[in-house]
Parts: structure tokens; sequence; C-alpha cells
């Protein structure tokens, strides 16, 4: 079995380019949770077969596929038949996204009926942006970047309001990430049952208030990452008890470790 520390993953990002990040992964087995992000995530496969869940249906994708994930969407993207997978995952900011896509404004949702693209000269547009960030051509990832996202089958949408129920819940998770009420507390809080309370919150945001709370987690111990806070502190200020249920519960919402995602790099045994 090979260890997350041992596949070789870089996270590419510049602080004159704050809306765009890249994930590139070699040859990984690596399994994700559910899970969703913020920001609009763009795949391309470079090698295998991967199976990816998305918003309830399931669809695989071959080498030379690029699969689009709006905000907040659960999905997972897992390899078929434990098959070494590569691929690259860019991730742009949803105000980014709408400010450079036409007769847009920010109170929309960007969402897409096709999420699976088919598209030699599009993947080749993708591999083309990749291929700049080395370089630290700022312009010219930008205006690449505007090409692609303007390429893609895009729509928006007034996003559909929540339960009172789901928003009072991700609103108390998220202000609680670390010391979070109990599904009992909570339950008791909203005046109904967990078990109603749980299927609630799933039918909703489709994720338990558990994942939902774990991905917040995650996404704040990212942010912290990225600004140089050391591993250690990050793990205790997103709400985690101890490293190790840090470490692993960043691998599995990430498919990376924190070490690789702060260093932007594959980590050995001697490290």
């Amino acid at each position: 079995m090979t260890h997350t520390r041992d596949i070789p993953q870089s996270f590419w990002r510049d602080e004159q380019l704050p809306w765009l990040e890249m994930r590139s992964t070699w040859q990984s087995q690596q399994a994700y949770k559910r899970h969703h992000h913020s920001q609009l995530s763009i795949g391309a496969i470079l090698e295998g077969g991967t199976c990816c869940l998305c918003d309830g249906k399931e669809y695989y994708l071959q080498v030379g596929d690029l699969i689009v994930i709006p905000p907040l969407v659960p999905h997972s993207c897992n390899p078929v038949n434990g098959q070494l997978r590569s691929y690259h995952m860019l991730y742009l900011d949803v105000r980014w996204c709408l400010a450079n896509l036409p007769a847009q404004n920010n109170n929309q949702l960007l969402c897409t009926h096709a999420p699976v693209i088919h598209d030699t000269q599009l993947f080749q547009c993708y591999l083309d942006l990749v291929a700049l960030m080395p370089q630290r051509q700022t312009t010219q990832i930008t205006d690449a970047a505007q090409t692609l996202l303007r390429s893609l089958p895009l729509q928006s949408v007034t996003p559909e309001s929540l339960s009172a129920t789901s928003q009072y819940l991700r609103e108390r998770l998220q202000s609680s990430l670390l010391n979070p009420p109990s599904l009992d507390e909570l339950a008791h809080e909203c005046h109904m049952r967990k078990e109603t309370l749980i299927r609630t919150f799933k039918q909703d945001t489709g994720l338990t208030p558990g994942s939902y709370l774990n991905i917040m987690r995650i996404d704040y111990a990212r942010q912290r990452l990225r600004a140089g806070d050391e591993i250690a502190d990050v793990g205790y200020q997103s709400g985690f008890a101890d490293q190790s249920h840090f470490h692993r519960t960043f691998v599995r919402y990430t498919a990376a470790t924190p070490r690789q995602y702060a260093q932007g790099r594959s980590i050995s045994d001697n490290n």
C-alpha cells in the first residue's frame, strides 16, 4: 500500500493570483471522502480512469476528459478498480469567475448540466494554462484562465434557499469549529428528533452535519497552511483534538497530507 506522503503531488499558488490554485497528482490510488469546495473546480485526467460521483450522479472519466464541478456541490473522484491515476485540479474563486463571465453578478450561483467534457481542443487549452504556471507569467496565466473559463458549459442560477433548520445548522457549525455542539444539542435547539435533523440537513446540502463540520475545519486548515502557520498549530486552530486526528481527517478529505499541502511537494519518509 502506498502512503499518501509518498505520492508525488504539488499545489501551485501565486500571491499575485489569489483567485487561482492548481493541484497536480501523479500515480495515485488515494480515494477521497465526499466533500465540496467553495471554488469552481475543473479537473483534467492525465492517466488511468476515475469514477466521479457528483451531485448524486456517477460519471466515468478517461484520459483526455475534463470535469467541471460547481461550487458547493458534494462530490468524490476516486480511482476505478484500484487503477493508478494522474490528474490536475484547478480551483477558481467564484467571485473572480462571476466577474469574468458576461452578464453575471455576485448573487448568482454557477452550475453545469454537462460536467464531463470530451473536447480535445479544450483539454489542450487546459494543459496550456498549466504549462504557464511554472513560468510565473501572471498576465498570460490570467488570460489563459479567462479563455478556459469562458469556454466551459457553465450556467448561472439564483441559489435555492436552504430550509431554516439547515441554514441554522450551517451557521452554528461554521461558528463553532473549536467547540461544536453535539447532534443531541442541535436537535434540542431545533426542536426535532436527531434523526430528522440529520435527514433534513442531508436532503438540503448532500452532506451529514458531521461531514459538513469536517469540511469546514479542513477548509480553515488550508487557509492557515497557505498563510504559513505551523502544522501543529493549524490542527488545534481547526478544532482537532490531536495531530493524528487532524492528519487522518485532512488525508480523507483532500487525499494529501497537511505537509504536502503546505509545502506543495511530495513528502518522503526521511522528512
